[in-house]
C-alpha cells in the first residue's frame, strides 16, 4: 500500500542534502550548469561597486 500523493516526498525537494536520505551525495561535484549562477551575481556586484566608485569620484564635476 502506498501513501497518498499529498503525503509523498517530491523528487528534488531538498532531500539530496539530508544525510538520512538515500539520495544524499556529499561527494557531488560542481557541474558546469551551476557556473552562470555563481559568475553572474559576482559580475553584477563588481559592476555595481565600480559604478558607485566612479560616481563617487565624479560627483563634483
Amino acid at each position: 500500500m502506498s501513501l497518498p500523493l499529498a503525503l509523498r516526498k517530491k523528487v528534488g525537494d531538498g532531500n539530496d542534502r539530508d544525510p538520512t536520505h538515500t539520495r544524499y551525495r556529499p561527494d557531488r561535484t560542481m557541474t558546469p550548469a551551476r557556473i552562470p549562477g555563481l559568475i553572474l551575481p559576482l559580475a553584477f556586484l563588481c559592476v555595481l561597486v565600480i559604478g558607485v566608485f566612479w560616481y563617487w569620484r565624479h560627483r563634483g564635476d
